[in-house]
């Protein structure tokens, strides 16, 4: 069982979805204190972060189904490529567009996508 459990694709695979978490749950805490430290704003902050967890609440249910119906891997690569994606974008966007417009954007988009990415993880 040992043998079975810790071969070398299992832990890339672990240690990858690790890092994905933890770098998505770091950015999305970053974000919202950016938000916080440049307006000044508590409600803004709160609101901005009520938002951003409100897709994962209303989709993740819709994750499961995907996770269930689809392979998982594909699923898992996906969306970590779409939110690799989304990141890029949003770097590139922030010198020309409204930070707090990007940056409220790219919240809403990594929860979305984390609703989905949960279940299947």
């Amino acid at each position: 069982m040992q043998e079975k459990l810790l071969n070398r694709n299992f832990t890339l695979l672990i240690l990858g979805q690790v890092s994905s978490l933890l770098g998505n749950l770091t950015l999305r805490f970053a974000l919202s204190m950016y938000v916080l430290e440049q307006t000044g704003s508590a409600s803004l902050f709160a609101g901005l972060l009520a938002a951003s967890m409100l897709p994962t609440i209303l989709l993740s249910p819709f994750g499961g189904i995907l996770a269930d119906r689809a392979d998982r891997r594909a699923v898992m690569v996906g969306l970590d490529s779409l939110s690799g994606l989304a990141v890029l974008l949003a770097a590139l966007a922030l010198p020309h567009g409204p930070d707090l417009a990007v940056i409220a954007a790219l919240m809403i988009v990594l929860s979305v996508l984390a609703a989905f990415e949960s279940p299947t993880v």
